[in-house]
């Protein structure tokens, strides 16, 4: 017996040191809402853009948890996804330019950064994640063309086509117990 605990000692505290799911990026898809941080009803319909793996899914939003009452999705509420609750670590808009390049139709997703000697710069979240593209001049509105000058790759005229709601969490939330707690829980029960 000892040695059968000990071994599931050892199991729990294996799984509690992996890191946690990598960042998921979440796109609101309901026809015309446009940039709107307002909580969407329950039942609406989001779509990954990452990672890539789940690009192009969508997920149905089944419960939502806003934690400070104030009726916009922001840093720290959860949002339950096909069952599953997710914590939120960003809310903003989803920018998705076309290249104006002869020869390029590719579609590109990005999230500014913010800070104020940042305004021309956005992060890529799709088809790659992580790059940083930057403008000539801050993206505002759909329809605009907008001069990329970095990366060097992708320098020129993009036109932007949509601004939409998009989120990023973490994968897990913090509604639900914590694997710490279930384990401990799961002790306790075994040493009654």
């Amino acid at each position: 017996m000892r040695t059968c605990v000990i071994s599931i000692v050892a199991l729990a505290l294996v799984a509690f040191a992996l890191p946690a799911s990598a960042d998921e990026v979440f796109e609101l898809t309901v026809p015309i809402r446009g940039y709107d941080p307002a909580w969407p009803p329950d039942g609406s319909t989001w779509h990954t853009l990452h990672p890539p793996e789940l690009l192009c899914t969508d997920v149905q939003q089944t419960a939502h948890d806003d934690v400070d009452g104030d009726g916009q999705m922001s840093f720290c509420d959860n949002i339950q996804l096909d069952g599953t609750w997710k914590h939120i670590e960003w809310v903003g808009p989803t920018i998705r330019i076309r290249s104006l390049q002869p020869g390029r139709q590719e579609l590109v997703y990005l999230e500014p950064i913010d800070g104020p000697d940042r305004q021309y710069q956005y992060h890529e979240v799709s088809p790659t994640y992580c790059n940083i593209f930057e403008t000539t001049e801050p993206i505002e509105y759909v329809c605009q063309e907008v001069w990329v000058e970095f990366p060097p790759e992708d320098v020129g005229w993009w036109h932007v086509e949509a601004i939409e709601t998009n989120i990023r969490t973490n994968g897990g939330s913090p509604v639900r117990p914590s694997t710490w707690s279930q384990i401990k829980g799961w002790f306790s029960g075994l040493l009654r």
